[in-house]
Formats: structure tokens, C-alpha cells, sequence
């Protein structure tokens, strides 16, 4: 059975707001992965080797509900992370452990022991070389396409 749009947005809606995952009052984290993964869903926060360069902490995201709507032109429901002032922003401040490619970034909890999600970076691998290099994030968003009959 395929659910309506009605049903599909009001997934979309508790998932925003649910306090288990991405509407937690402890601000969920964003990190940089420095080793080559295929994002999936049975990735697990382990499978990843986050970035350990200065200025690599993880960031923290917006609590409580996450904005969420559907795309007007295909109605792929979305779900928008909240990020901090100045976006989801990160720069080397000093030399330790540079060089350093990065892959992607993932979304996990504060306890930093579940991964919410995780993405290759736009445009393939960055490296990171030298002092005062900056790495800005896209929007972070969750899509889920309207539903096809298989």
C-alpha cells in the first residue's frame, strides 16, 4: 500500500518534532569525516573515522522541532536541520593533522554514540593543507521522495 501525502507529511511532521532524534533538547552535533564511506542506512556512527584537524569540533545544531515541508515541485517531503549562526562552518586554527581530506559530514546525537544521517561533501573530497582554511556545509536536509509503485 502506498500512503497518500496526507500520511507522508504527517510522518515528516514527527520526525521534525520527535524528541528521540532530530528534536532533541541536547543539541544534536555535525561532524567532518575524514575517510571515504558510502552513506547508507545501515551505516553506524563507528563505521565512520571523524576529522581530528584544529578546528574540526563537531558543531552543534538547533533544538527542538527542525523546520519541515513539501518541495512545491515533486512534493518530496523535507526536513531542514537547524544550523547555528553562521552556518554549519568549519576552519583550520592550527597545523595538527594536516594534510587532511575530508569526505563528508554526518549528523549525530549529543551523546555522540547514534548517527541521525550522513552525506558525501557536494563536488567530491576536499583537503584541508594549511592555517586558516574554511570548510562550509550546505544546508542540511533530510529528503524523502514521494512514494512509486514497484
Amino acid at each position: 500500500m502506498i500512503p497518500t501525502l496526507a500520511v507522508r507529511e504527517s510522518m515528516s511532521q514527527l520526525l521534525a518534532a520527535d524528541t528521540a532524534t532530530l528534536a532533541s533538547v541536547t543539541a544534536n552535533k555535525v561532524a567532518l569525516v575524514k575517510e571515504q564511506f558510502t552513506p547508507s542506512e545501515s551505516l553506524a556512527l563507528e563505521d565512520l573515522s571523524l576529522a581530528d584537524f584544529d578546528g574540526s569540533t563537531p558543531i552543534d545544531c538547533g533544538t527542538g522541532t527542525q523546520p519541515e515541508g513539501l518541495d512545491p515541485i515533486n512534493t518530496d517531503s523535507i526536513i531542514s536541520i537547524k544550523p547555528p549562526a553562521g552556518g554549519f562552518r568549519f576552519e583550520t586554527s592550527g597545523i595538527t593533522n594536516l594534510p587532511q581530506t575530508i569526505y563528508g559530514f554526518c549528523l549525530h546525537n549529543n551523546a555522540g554514540n547514534t548517527l541521525l544521517g550522513a552525506a558525501l561533501l557536494p563536488g567530491g573530497p576536499v583537503t584541508l593543507t594549511a592555517v586558516n582554511q574554511v570548510l562550509l556545509l550546505p544546508p542540511l536536509t533530510f529528503r524523502q521522495s514521494s512514494y512509486s509503485v514497484k
